[in-house]
């Protein structure tokens, strides 16, 4: 049993999974049809399109198009000073080891007392975005965090509540999304518990991982944060396969991982960066050794 776990990131990551798996499934490793997919904030953007269907392609190919000025679905601009606030939301969310959720809990109480827009607002933008308010019929799950305990919550079809709904909680950032409510509890961006959160798919046997990250010290913490976990997947047993951005996505990527104009160069840079991939991750698909990931 395979799993495909696409990680948060912001806007720009959207559009560098999106050529990803383009050019992947364009040089013949599809890894779209996955047992289940797990997203994670943007990631969760990208995987509830992916499980209903659509094709990769057609999605890269949207993002490419607002080069001409045409905006993406449910765009609207962000607040500066909440974008500004988000480094610091994330490290206190990582600042607790001895008691993570109580960490994420100050995260969610600082969300709670932000003025953004409506909940019924938020749940159309992210309709907009994954096209359907119902869930798809493949496994598909996205990851959220309760903004009163920290605790983490995979959302999947049976967590009462529509598909924009369950998106629109794991892409909730304080300031930015108001925290949505399902079955009681308010729910905030699922990144921060983790930015992939491959710890809630330790029941397959082969996850390949999609993690979006700048280059320089941020993917440094990510990636010293990610380690431990799959270390322990792959003691287990799990054959497990890694792919962050290469040299030129970063370069595309800069440092501002909010910046929607970058959404082309990102996504073009990544549909050359999955064909590149494509022999190793058919390799992986395939069951044979990959020497590096």
């Amino acid at each position: 049993m395979r799993a495909l776990v696409l990680s948060g990131g912001g806007a720009l990551a959207v559009a560098w999974e999106c050529g990803l798996i383009a050019g992947l499934d364009e040089a013949g490793a599809g890894i779209a049809e996955a047992d289940f997919i797990l997203g994670t904030s943007a990631g969760a953007i990208v995987g509830a399109q992916l499980a209903q269907g659509r094709d990769p392609a057609a999605m890269t190919a949207a993002i490419l198009h607002e080069a001409k000025g045409v905006a993406p679905p449910g765009a609207r601009p962000f607040d500066p000073a909440a974008v500004a606030k988000l480094p610091e939301l994330f490290a206190k969310a990582q600042s607790r080891p001895d008691d993570p959720a109580a960490a994420r809990a100050e995260v969610g109480a600082y969300a709670l007392a932000q003025s953004t827009e409506s909940e019924e607002s938020a749940a159309a933008r992210f309709a907009a975005l994954v096209g359907t308010r119902a869930w798809p019929d493949r496994g598909f799950g996205c990851v959220a965090v309760d903004a009163l305990d920290g605790s983490v919550r995979l959302l999947t079809r049976d967590c009462g509540t529509s598909l924009d709904r369950a998106v629109a909680a794991s892409c909730s950032l304080p300031g930015i999304s108001p925290p949505i409510g399902i079955e009681g509890r308010p729910y905030i961006d699922g990144g921060f518990a983790s930015a992939a959160n491959v710890d809630l798919v330790e029941d397959y046997d082969e996850l390949l991982v999609t993690v979006f990250a700048p280059a320089g010290p941020r993917r440094e913490r990510i990636s010293a944060r990610l380690e431990p976990q799959l270390a322990r997947l792959r003691a287990a047993g799990k054959r497990v396969h890694l792919l962050w951005p290469d040299a030129a996505c970063a370069a595309a990527i800069g440092e501002q991982t909010m910046d929607v104009r970058r959404r082309p160069d990102v996504a073009g840079a990544a549909l050359e960066q999955g064909k590149g991939e494509a022999a190793a991750v058919r390799a992986f698909l395939d069951g044979m050794p990959v020497i590096a990931d």
